[in-house]
């Protein structure tokens, strides 16, 4: 960016207390509460549904795919849900793709723990907390190679990286992750690891430490 001062990149941080794996959750309950199925593998993106996110292309991508074992659910609200729900008419996914809309706080964690894998497809994140919490939550994560995602996800170690922009190749990530059930619990306690990097613990005695360097 040009800058020539010192810089300190911190973390925004994931409270890993309230986000982590639950093993004893109910996940038919909490899937049920969002009408999800409780018998299907589920894909989760949560966000805000506007156009940068790229959502559209996790839509093309589930039709490519032509499998009825699978959801992908998507969580949120913003200027983009009428246009998506309407491709997913079009596209004749109504059975595979959910709508939950806004997920409120007090459910976030519980949803995270009843779902398979996570999914941030955007080519405009900085951060991106809700891949954090994903993280923090113990999933596998499928996203996009751009910005700040390939900081937190390492292809084959905590989840899968591919092309923005591109549904084909979302589509065979996509199928290769499906194939590697086996290796998920390896992958979500990784993402777990990698999210501890960022619990809020570590962020704020960080930036205590760059106050102190500012003003002294």
């Amino acid at each position: 960016q040009g800058i020539t001062v010192p810089v300190t990149a911190i973390s925004c941080g994931v409270n890993v207390q309230r986000f982590c794996p639950r093993p004893n959750l109910d996940r038919t309950h909490i899937r049920t509460k969002y009408g999800l199925a409780p018998d299907k593998t589920l894909i989760f993106y949560v966000g805000r549904l506007d156009r940068e996110k790229d959502i559209d292309l996790l839509i093309h991508a589930m039709t490519k795919l032509q499998r009825n074992d699978i959801q992908l659910v998507v969580g949120g609200k913003g200027a983009q849900r009428a246009e998506l729900e309407q491709l997913t008419h079009d596209l004749a996914l109504d059975d595979s793709v959910i709508f939950t809309g806004f997920i409120g706080d007090e459910d976030l964690p519980f949803l995270l723990n009843s779902v398979d894998l996570f999914a941030m497809p955007s080519h405009a994140e900085l951060q991106s907390i809700a891949t954090l919490e994903a993280m923090a939550s113990g999933l596998p994560i499928l996203a996009a190679n751009a910005r700040a995602l390939p900081e937190l996800v390492c292809s084959d170690v905590n989840g899968w990286l591919f092309p923005t922009g591109d549904s084909v190749a979302a589509a065979d990530v996509l199928a290769l992750a499906l194939a590697q059930r086996a290796h998920w619990s390896a992958m979500g306690a990784a993402s777990r690891h990698l999210a501890m990097n960022h619990a809020h613990e570590k962020i704020v005695s960080q930036y205590l430490q760059w106050y102190h360097q500012a003003t002294y």
